[in-house]
């Protein structure tokens, strides 16, 4: 199996702030949070708030955050 490379972050100020999320290596919860994860990376990052994102090999998907 494939391993991905798999980068999470927000947009704020024209910039790309990267996010430490720790995933395993399963793609699926890669892009996937908890509620109780996404609460966990929101006060860390409160401006991930409907605007995280995730870099999978080259292509930008937008998490529900």
């Amino acid at each position: 199996m494939k391993k991905h490379e798999v980068v999470h972050y927000y947009k704020a100020g024209g910039f790309n702030h990267l996010v430490n999320v720790s995933v395993d290596d399963n793609l699926f919860a890669a892009v996937t949070f908890t509620s109780g994860e996404i609460e966990t990376i929101l006060k860390k990052y409160p401006l991930a708030q409907n605007n995280l994102f995730a870099l999978v090999d080259g292509v930008e998907i937008k998490l529900k955050a």
